[in-house]
């Protein structure tokens, strides 16, 4: 096969991918999705191989084997000397075998090692083991939030456009995967962040002046409240110590009627005495699930 016909080949098997990814993937439409995309992405690794020199994808990559494996059409004389073989082996690499090769031609595929190791794992599991085996949950996300990030990241460096491979879901998968990539950014900061705050109040624990001065500045906070919020208590994300949420109200506003009126109440931020944790963002707020209290007998 050529580098063309490769990748013509990883663009219709990764499309077929894209369809399943884009819809509500079923178990079995992973087990379709991470099939199609699995096969279509060993090509494009081939791909890669074949676009540098055609002879890096093949297993037997002597000029014996070689020659008649890939330029029988542009021989001009017989083989009279055996130079050649005349039953040449076509196989071509592993989907490993090709992914240790192309880490040398490609930084997308370097960066992306990885998720390229699990996508062999779940590969040798659908075409060899029981389909029980294959991780459900684990190659429905992969797919959601890295098949986007791995094509782009392959199709920058080489200036082609990621539609190619995804088609009309393009955009849809490409929405999907950076609100998949932003949402892991950050659990792995609000996670390291938590854990911080814990460490000092574990520090700060042991000391009974200050553990005393920071519930009195609880107590002094929970009993102010004003025209347009008020404060209630709530356990801490990080030391699990009393902290303190501030409530408002959300206004909406009626031009019949030229009045604003209350439509609900929201967390604006919570902070807490005894870790020194503030939390004010909209994303820091919804990964503690702040407004969980306003639902709470």
């Amino acid at each position: 096969m050529t580098a063309e016909e490769y990748l013509a080949d990883a663009q219709m098997m990764i499309k077929m991918a894209g369809k399943e990814i884009a819809a509500d993937m079923s178990d079995q439409g992973v087990i379709a999705a991470t099939t199609f995309f699995s096969l279509g992405v060993e090509r494009l690794l081939k791909f890669i191989l074949a676009d540098v020199n055609p002879v890096f994808v093949l297993s037997n990559g002597d000029f014996k084997n070689a020659a008649p494996c890939l330029y029988k059409h542009k021989f001009v004389n017989d083989d009279q000397h055996k130079v050649t073989s005349s039953q040449p082996d076509h196989d071509v690499v592993s989907f490993r075998l090709a992914l240790q090769r192309a880490l040398l031609f490609s930084n997308g595929v370097k960066n992306n090692s990885q998720l390229l190791y699990t996508l062999a794992n779940h590969r040798d599991i659908l075409a060899h083991r029981p389909l029980s085996e294959l991780n459900i949950p684990k190659a429905k996300r992969l797919l959601a939030k890295d098949a986007y990030k791995l094509l782009n990241d392959i199709c920058s460096e080489r200036a082609m456009p990621t539609n190619g491979f995804f088609g009309e879901n393009n955009h849809r998968l490409q929405i999907l995967s950076n609100r998949l990539q932003r949402e892991e950014v950050i659990t792995q900061e609000m996670t390291a962040r938590l854990e911080q705050h814990r460490a000092i109040w574990v520090e700060r624990s042991s000391k009974p002046g200050f553990v005393s001065q920071a519930e009195h500045q609880t107590a002094t906070l929970l009993q102010r409240s004003g025209q347009d919020f008020s404060y209630e208590s709530i356990d801490c994300p990080a030391c699990a110590q009393q902290a303190v949420a501030r409530i408002e109200p959300d206004y909406d506003y009626d031009p019949a009627e030229r009045i604003s009126f209350v439509t609900g109440v929201f967390v604006d931020s919570i902070n807490c005495y005894f870790c020194d944790l503030t939390l004010t963002d909209y994303e820091e707020l919804n990964y503690v699930d702040a407004n969980s209290i306003l639902h709470s007998d």
